[in-house]
């Protein structure tokens, strides 16, 4: 379709993050565009390497990505330039394609351009909250000031809210994303506790809003073998992945070597009984490891809103085993919570379930319901009917 024979309005994807690296934000980013785009929605995506998005001119997803100007470090985060600067891109390429909606996904400088082009353009901006529960070592509280003035020399913002609930580094870091978070018309927070701390903290009108999961693709569990559990995520200190290995080793030493299987995907091999590791591995292959697990694992504790491993495990029909009670709560029967939060609580679980896999079968039961309602179509229907509660 040529641009000018499109009619409807377009719906405008922001990220400061860069999509050659699909961690979980990226991952919620493109999702959604797709659903967008399946669903008939026009959609144009903009951000650092959008050009890498597959598919993206098959399916109508129109890209483009702002030039680079280096990398800030420690955050791994492309630098863009400040906000003022890539007001005139963002305006630009709203008047171009028609765009009645914003919606961003990061806290620097693309997204606070966003926010001012919407403001000024009189677009409603919905701002997509993927972490409000940054964390840094207490040890760094001391580059607490640097944090808030590269942010404040980004996004040009300099007043608002202050998150205090923390130490310092990690107050400024919280205080980077409430204060993006009040200057949106909307916040989504993928998941109820977090829609609070953000209510909480001031963000304003936020709502609990799931991130897609992926169209519906259960397999049969395993009948046979040993219990099979899957490890995905960033290998970040805050996603916990010793309290897997550690649980590991404990249930080898009381159940032998070839009863419990835990796969790990990402990383690097380590000596631990019963754990295989498969380094950086495609969604593909994280998909054909899920179909031969009996569960995920999921051992962050404190950190995590809506891990995206919950939902492509609940599409699959797998539950999740969960440390954090706070995140097991979000998933209803569909999470098993640890009975505690350390690796000898997770063993414990683990241990229970090798003997007795029948527990498994109402929390499959309730992951497909689960992932059965946020499906692509109703994602796309209720975000929306959000953006028309706040159009002019």
């Amino acid at each position: 379709m040529r641009e000018e024979e499109a009619a409807a309005p377009a719906v405008l994807l922001v990220c400061d993050y860069s999509l050659k690296y699909l961690g979980g934000a990226q991952t919620a980013f493109i999702r959604q565009a797709q659903a967008l785009a399946a669903s008939g929605v026009r959609v144009v995506v903009l951000a650092p390497d959008a050009d890498e998005l597959a598919d993206a001119a098959a399916s109508g997803i129109v890209t483009v990505a702002p030039p680079r100007r280096g990398t800030i470090p420690v955050l791994d985060l492309p630098l863009l330039g400040r906000a003022r600067d890539l007001e005139p891109l963002v305006a630009a390429t709203a008047r171009r394609h028609d765009v009645d909606t914003i919606v961003v996904h990061s806290e620097f400088a693309l997204a606070a351009a966003a926010l001012a082009v919407g403001r000024r353009l009189g677009i409603p901006v919905l701002h997509t909250v993927h972490t409000f529960f940054w964390r840094a070592p207490a040890v760094l509280a001391p580059f607490a000031p640097v944090v808030s003035r590269v942010h404040r020399s980004l996004t040009g913002i300099a007043d608002g809210g202050r998150y205090t609930g923390s130490h310092a580094l990690n107050n400024a870091l919280r205080t980077m994303t409430l204060r993006i978070a009040e200057r949106a018309d909307i916040v989504l927070s993928p998941s109820r506790h977090q829609a609070e701390a953000l209510r909480q903290a001031g963000a304003g009108r936020v709502e609990a809003f799931s991130n897609v999961a992926q169209p519906l693709a259960v397999t049969d569990a395993p009948e046979d073998g040993p219990l099979r559990l899957l490890w995905v995520a960033r290998f970040a200190p805050e996603k916990r992945v010793d309290v897997a290995l550690d649980a590991m080793r404990l249930v080898v030493t009381k159940l032998g070597a070839d009863r419990v299987r835990l796969d790990v995907a990402g990383g690097t091999h380590r000596p631990v009984p019963g754990v295989t590791f498969h380094g950086s591995v495609p969604g593909s292959r994280v998909a054909e490891l899920m179909d031969a697990a009996d569960a995920a694992l999921i051992t962050s504790l404190g950190f995590d809103n809506q891990p995206m491993v919950a939902l492509e495990a609940f599409s699959h029909g797998r539950p999740v085993l969960v440390s954090d009670p706070v995140l097991a709560g979000e998933f209803g029967d569909a999470a098993i919570g640890t009975p505690g939060t350390d690796a000898e609580a997770l063993a414990s679980l683990i241990i229970t379930l090798e003997a007795d896999r029948s527990l498994l079968q109402h929390p499959r039961d309730a992951a497909v319901a689960y992932a059965r309602e946020r499906q692509p179509a109703e994602h796309v229907a209720a975000l929306q009917r959000l953006a028309a509660s706040v159009r002019p």
